[in-house]
Parts: C-alpha cells; structure tokens; sequence
C-alpha cells in the first residue's frame, strides 16, 4: 500500500512538470504568465503561430514575447527522470516480473505460443511448453510498452487535432453570431433612416396643414371680431347714430366678403406615407354581374389575371356560397394559377364595394397573410351573407351585380425582389429558347434557298423561290 502512494506521489510530480500540449516531459520550458501551466517552447511557438495567439490552456491571448523562461525545470526534471528510472527498475525487479508459483523462480520468459510469461524451469523442464516459440519477456515487454508508447502519440495527436477542431467550429459560432448581429445593426440602422425620412415627410406635411389652418384662424377671427363690432353698435347706437354709421358697416361688410370663399378652399394633403420596407399592394377590381343568375348556377366564377411579377393571381367566387355554408354565404378565395415552384407567404385584402353612395368605410374588408404554393386558394367561406347583399347596398339591384377588389403583396422587398429576379430568368430562358428556334428554322430556309436555286432553270419555281427569299428577308 505504501508502495502505490509513492507511486502515485510520483506520477503527481510528474505531471507537473509535463507540458500541456504534447503531454510529454517539457523541454526548454515556458511558463504562460496568465494560468502559469508550463509548456515546451517548440509547441507553443508552433501553436500559436499555426493555430491562434492564444494559451491553449486558459484562452487568454498570448505572444511568444510573453512567455516566461523556466531555466530551474530542466534541472528539476532531470532529477525526477533519474528518481523515476530508479524506482521504475526497483518495482519491476520487485512486483512486474512476478515469481513463477510453480517453480518460485523469476518469470523471464514469454511464450509465444502460449501467449503467458514464464520462468527459464517451465520453459525447459516442464513439459507443458514443449516444441513452443519463447521470447525474453524483457525484450516482448519493452515492445508492448513501445507499441502502446507509439498508439498513445497517436491518441495525442489526435487529441490536438480534436482540439483545434473544437476551437474552429467556436470560431465559425463566433462568426456566424457576429455577421448576425452586424445585419441586426445594418437593418437597425436603415430602419432609423427611414423613421427619419417619414418624419420629415410629417413635418412638411404639418407645415402645410398649419398655414392652411392659420389662415382660415385669421379670417375667422376678423369674422368674429366684426360681428361682435356690429352687434356692440346696434345695441348703444341711437337710431340716428346707427343711420349714420350703416354705410361705414355695410362698405365693411362688403370688404370682407369681397375676398371669395374658393380661396379658402385648398387641396387637402393625402395622408399617405412610402413604406421602404413593405412594398404596395397590386390591386384589381373584379365586377360580377348577372349575380342572380350565377347564384343558380352554384358554379364559381372566375376574375381576370393579375400578373405581377410573372405571378398570375385570380379571385375564385362562389355566388351561391362552397360548401357547408351553399345558399347562406359569399364564398370569397384567392388563388394563385402561376407562380414559383416553392411554397410563399404573401399578404392578401378581399374588399365588397358598397353602392350606395360613396362612402367608403362601410366596405367590408378581409385581410390576412397565407402559404400560397401554385393552384392553391386561401379567402373565406363566409365572406358575407347572403341575405343582406341587397340590404346592405352591397348588391346592386338594377344592374344585379356585385364588386369585389382584391390585392396582394409580397410581405417584404426581399421577397419582392426574389419574385421579380425569377421572373427575369425566366424570360430569358424562353428568349433562348425562341433564339435557338429562330437559327433552326434560318439553317433549314438556307438548306431550302440553296436548293431552289440548284433547281432555278426548271420551269414552275420562280414563285417557290420569290416566297423563300422574302421569309429568309424577314427573319434576318
């Protein structure tokens, strides 16, 4: 027992003095000045100028002129070399070769055959170990330490490898988690921009607004200051004092209302402001008419096209109502006949004109934002019932007909901008696609030509041949 504790002492006091890269004794030793673990010279100089500058130990960053030369640990671990050789042939000679429990004879043999070590007896006298293959067990010994020597560098080796691996792909977490927050702080800043820009665009349009407003507070003020002149004189003028001032009130009168009311009057300022994040929506209106009869029919009808951006978008109407809600409710979807193969989210409004009058808060608006792949409708069951259309004024009942907007939108430029970058390529594979059909049929009128003008003597061509070469003109 006491053995194993100076053993273990001794190991303990190796360790220390090992160097923490390549696990081996340390050579021309260094020490880092922020954890102090000493290393060898050689592998630190190869790790920071290969790998990063910093201690592979503690992280912190580091430098070849930081490093503390220890010139007292080569002294130290020679002696502990020394120590450790004595102790190591003082256990082997004492506990490793062991002692054969047959013969009680030193164990100095390996049979090979037998793959177990023995004493010189057992080898030659015994009788179990006849005709068998035997080694010196020191010399098999020293090979199995330096075979497992050679396998644990490897393991070594592979241990930095696994560690400078580690520390690359901490390297891309860090990048990546950088180039995110850079984008955080580009957008953060556009979006600051654009606060200001609108505003700006506020102010003047408040600016505006204020100077038409001070000037219709100056006019009614003098208004309201002139009646209550003219009031303050019928009430303490005598009638002959009245008499006498009523042209001066009446010429007054007649300045103030001399300056016409279409001055006063001004454009009012639209109260609209250029979003530089979500673009507009595209818009088309789609008027059913003979709705009456289309609700007997209880087929869907159909709008025109709206193409934007090489998508083809429609609005899909079941007078009658779809389904569960048939005779009850509008059924109102949108559908997108044309479009990218994948799967998009797109924002959409479905609005019922009212007509009767002009106001139009009493439309009824739907708006919402779905995952539209291509011949997939997204809208609303019960849009509206079906028994207040006429009611309501949604209905006109003269010209029996019904009006519906529909508008959709990409959720943001970016996508916008992928719509229209995959429309571009796709009119310019059909324009190759036209070009190549256009040199076809040019070699192929060649091939002809040449041909009529072999055959040019024989009678009945000359018109095969005119016709030829005026298709050749237009297609050059």
């Amino acid at each position: 027992m006491s053995a194993r504790k100076e053993t273990d002492k001794m190991e303990s006091l190796v360790e220390m003095f090992r160097c923490f890269i390549c696990m081996e004794r340390v050579k021309d030793a260094r020490l880092c000045p922020h954890c102090s673990k000493l290393c060898c010279y050689s592998c630190m100089q190869k790790w920071l100028t290969e790998q990063r500058a910093q201690c592979p130990h503690c992280r912190a960053c580091l430098h070849l002129k930081d490093l503390i030369h220890c010139r007292w640990v080569e002294e130290v671990t020679e002696q502990i070399d020394h120590l450790k050789s004595k102790k190591s042939a003082s256990n082997f000679e004492d506990s490793n070769d062991g002692k054969c429990e047959k013969h009680n004879e030193k164990m100095s043999v390996y049979c090979e055959t037998c793959q177990v070590c023995i004493c010189h007896n057992c080898a030659l006298w015994g009788g179990l170990h006849a005709q068998h293959q035997f080694q010196p067990l020191e010399k098999v010994y020293e090979d199995h330490v330096n075979k497992i020597m050679e396998r644990k560098s490897q393991l070594k080796g592979r241990l930095v490898e696994l560690i400078s691996l580690v520390q690359d792909v901490e390297k891309n977490v860090e990048g990546v988690r950088n180039a995110k927050e850079e984008r955080v702080r580009e957008i953060r800043n556009a979006v600051e921009l654009m606060i200001a820009r609108l505003d700006t665009h506020l102010k003047n349009k408040l600016l505006t607004l204020m100077g038409q407003k001070n000037a219709l507070t100056q006019e009614t003020e003098l208004l309201e200051s002139i009646l209550q002149e003219v009031e303050h004189q019928v009430k303490v003028c005598t009638k002959d004092q009245l008499l006498v001032k009523s042209a001066e009130l009446l010429h007054m009168f007649e300045q103030v209302q001399r300056k016409p009311m279409a001055s006063f009057v001004t454009a009012s300022i639209p109260a609209d402001f250029t979003s530089e994040i979500v673009p507009a929506f595209d818009s088309s209106v789609f008027q059913i008419e003979r709705f009456s009869q289309l609700r007997h029919k209880g087929d869907p009808v159909y709008s025109r096209p709206l193409n934007v951006n090489g998508l083809s978008w429609r609005l899909k109407v079941y007078p009658d109502g779809n389904g569960v809600v048939r005779g009850n409710y509008l059924s109102v979807f949108l559908e997108l006949t044309s479009g990218l193969p994948e799967t998009s989210k797109y924002e959409y409004r479905v609005e019922m004109i009212h007509q009767q009058g002009s106001d139009c808060t009493k439309n009824i608006v739907r708006e919402f934002a779905s995952d539209f792949e291509v011949g997939e409708c997204w809208g609303y069951n019960r849009f509206f019932r079906l028994d207040l259309l006429a009611s309501e004024g949604y209905l006109n009942q003269k010209e029996d007909s019904v009006i519906l907007r529909f508008q959709v939108r990409p959720p943001t430029f970016y996508q916008k901008c992928r719509d229209q970058q995959w429309h571009i390529q796709q009119l310019e594979s059909q324009s190759a696609t036209q070009i190549t059909q256009i040199t076809s049929l040019k070699e192929r009128l060649s091939i002809e030509l040449t041909r009529h003008r072999q055959n040019n003597a024989l009678p009945g061509t000359d018109v095969s041949f005119l016709s030829l070469s005026l298709l050749e003109q237009s297609l050059t």
